[in-house]
């Protein structure tokens, strides 16, 4: 099984000798690579239950939960939350999903991707940004957030370095990261790798053929499986 740590790794030590002088620069989603709105909602929704003294949400699947934790009033319907109760419900979802705990829950099946982010951002002549399939309109929540979760180490991420889909929900996802990596590479940015949840997505900068200058990954792929916080990167040996 290849090892797309060690594969990314070795790719950035590879074009930091290739693209001397030019900033690299490593993107990454957001939802299903650093956030994981379902488990977070899921979380919520069962702390109610565990609040209230009740049971509505006992027998959620959080797999069936939308990505990015919308549709809540659908849920409510969906698991038979009476009408009168509805409200309350909301309100409590409303004001958890303001507090730094639903995005502690949200990032902690990730937080190796987080740790590897922070090496990267690091290393001479590179910077970590952010090619999300969110809509513009929640860019400023999505980088308070992520930068609430980078508190304490040197990683930042910096709003010229963030895209999001420009018209909402309904963008053509794979052509807004497209345009993305575009504007990155016109700015003089060397775009070098991306790093995403979504095949299709994937599969559309597959497409586009960048050469061997951008590696593709999934952010499966990437995941560590055992105490991430106290990983040391170190630099790889070039293959």
């Amino acid at each position: 099984m290849r090892d797309w740590t060690h594969t990314l790794l070795n790719h950035h030590e590879r074009c930091l000798a290739r693209h001397a002088g030019q900033r690299l620069l490593v993107l990454f989603d957001v939802d299903d690579t650093f956030l994981d709105m379902r488990r977070a909602l899921a979380s919520l929704l069962h702390a109610y239950d565990a609040a209230h003294g009740s049971a509505h949400f006992a027998a959620l699947d959080q797999g069936t939960l939308d990505p990015f934790g919308r549709g809540v009033e659908t849920l409510l319907e969906q698991c038979r939350v009476p009408a009168d109760e509805q409200p309350q419900v909301l309100a409590w979802h409303q004001h958890k999903r303001r507090c730094g705990d639903i995005a502690r829950r949200a990032h902690a099946p990730f937080e190796g991707l987080l740790a590897l982010a922070g090496w990267l951002h690091r290393q001479p002549g590179t910077a970590v940004g952010i090619n999300s399939a969110r809509p513009e309109f929640l860019r400023q929540e999505t980088l308070r957030c992520l930068n609430d979760l980078a508190a304490g180490s040197e990683l930042r991420f910096a709003d010229e370095l963030a895209w999001f889909t420009p018209h909402g929900w309904r963008d053509d996802v794979g052509a807004s990261k497209l345009a993305a990596i575009a504007q990155a590479e016109r700015r003089g940015e060397r775009v070098i790798a991306m790093i995403d949840s979504n095949p299709a997505v994937l599969a559309a900068l597959a497409e586009a053929d960048y050469g061997d200058d951008m590696l593709l990954v999934h952010s499966a792929d990437l995941l560590l499986q055992s105490q991430p916080r106290q990983r040391e990167w170190r630099r790889p040996e070039v293959a």
